[in-house]
């Protein structure tokens, strides 16, 4: 066995190396960056809380347990917390295991993921599914696979989900943005890039900051006129809008050619996918690499999104009392002084603009007992701070009460609301 080698004289006289020295300065520059984000008052941490997810609550701050009724859920229809949804988890995991084991073109292609596929085809009316481990991933996985040309050329409402963005930059293809949900300045990008191999426009049936709904007949007629393809992400549009909850597409009677959504939301589970004809998933199938080289979706969640479509299938007025319930809030903050953009979706934001008036607003009401976390910067931009507050079927009226009850001081004491 050969001695090792002496240190570098250096080492030796205690003297950093280059490397360590570099790496030292690497940290610093992290920690650095991290108390900039400190100093601006823009730290984010994860909520902890110690409970299930749902309509109530209990979130640890401080030491504390506070019992909380909860208006930042995505589940819309309160499906997560149903029991037939989490027997669907159960069974699936019984017969099918914790996980898929490999990804889907390898050996993690399980029957439960043709169920769903199939069950969602069906539901929407589309020719072809394909199920993604989340509706980020499907974002990501469709972009990449259509625009694979720098010849290629996305055109994204400015207000397109962080996904769609970050799907558009790993694409190769060329990327314009157009004002948002307006068809005019659409097609003077469509015109723009019209010697393009192919142009695919993306919008979201409703976006999730304002809760607004795209002009989708519009965008679709310009599409089909300019012969560009048109992906609509209706993640918080499916289980809320349209018939049976198909939403907005559906509602409009209109076909996009491609349709993202994710089964976090309204089916109360986890995972995405993307619906559209045979070829058109076959290309994503073989060409985006997020779906590709990604471990298939956990059986647990596939099985849960199938019974969510039963319950949806089985009780309608789901969809209708989220849409109520949230009206009659956007009424009652209306009335308190407060400026909330019309909509029918499950979104409803309480426009503060001040980043600190946002933050001690959230605060005040977590002291009344409510979670409803402020919105600021990066995730809109400077003086659009705002309480996004999101419905969901298992709020009563006595819940909407409450909330607005609360919000009548921070009214006046927090700051005044922003004036059309």
């Amino acid at each position: 066995m050969t001695d090792p080698l002496p240190p570098p004289a250096e080492q030796a006289l205690g003297v950093p190396s280059p490397q360590t020295a570099a790496a030292s300065t690497m940290r610093q520059g992290i920690k650095d960056e991290l108390a900039e984000i400190a100093a601006a008052g823009r730290l984010r941490v994860r909520p902890q809380l110690d409970s299930a997810g749902g309509r109530r609550i209990v979130l640890r701050v401080g030491g504390k347990r506070l019992k909380l009724i909860n208006w930042a859920s995505n589940d819309y229809l309160g499906a997560a917390q149903t029991r037939m949804v989490k027997n669907g988890a159960q069974r699936a995991v019984r017969r099918w295991g914790a996980g898929a084991g490999s990804a889907r073109l390898l050996a993690g292609s399980l029957p439960c993921h043709a169920q769903l596929e199939q069950r969602l085809a069906r539901w929407l009316g589309a020719q072809s599914t394909v199920v993604t481990a989340s509706g980020y991933q499907a974002n990501v996985a469709a972009l990449s696979a259509l625009a694979s040309s720098n010849e290629d050329l996305l055109i994204l409402d400015r207000l397109c989900h962080a996904s769609t963005y970050d799907g558009a930059a790993l694409a190769a293809g060329q990327v314009l943005r157009f004002a948002h949900n307006d068809p005019a300045d659409l097609e003077r990008q469509l015109i723009r890039g019209d010697s393009a191999r192919r142009r695919i426009v993306c919008v979201e049936a409703v976006y999730s900051m304002d809760g607004d709904e795209a002009p989708l007949s519009a965008i679709h007629s310009l599409c089909q006129r300019h012969g560009a393809l048109l992906v609509v992400d209706e993640a918080h549009a499916l289980g809320v809008l349209g018939p049976g909850g198909r939403g907005l597409a559906a509602d409009l009677g209109i076909s996009p050619d491609l349709r993202i959504g994710t089964c976090s939301k309204s089916l109360g589970s986890q995972g995405g996918f993307i619906a559209g004809d045979h070829d058109l998933i076959d290309l994503i199938i073989n060409r985006g690499r997020a779906f590709i080289f990604s471990t298939a979706l956990a059986p647990a969640a596939a099985g849960a999104a199938v019974s969510a479509l039963d319950l949806i299938e089985r009780h309608p007025d789901l969809a209708t009392t989220v849409r109520a319930t949230a009206q009659d809030l956007r009424q009652d903050l209306r009335q308190r002084g407060w400026t909330v953009p019309e909509g029918r979706s499950a979104i409803v934001p309480l426009l503060v603009g001040d980043e600190a008036a946002t933050l001690a607003l959230a605060q005040r009401l977590r002291e009344a007992g409510h979670h409803a976390p402020a919105i600021r910067p990066p995730t809109v931009p400077p003086g659009h701070c705002r309480l996004r507050l999101s419905v969901t079927a298992d709020h009563t009226p006595a819940d909407r009460r409450k909330l607005v009850e609360a919000l009548a001081e921070p009214v006046r004491a927090a700051t005044d609301p922003i004036k059309d």
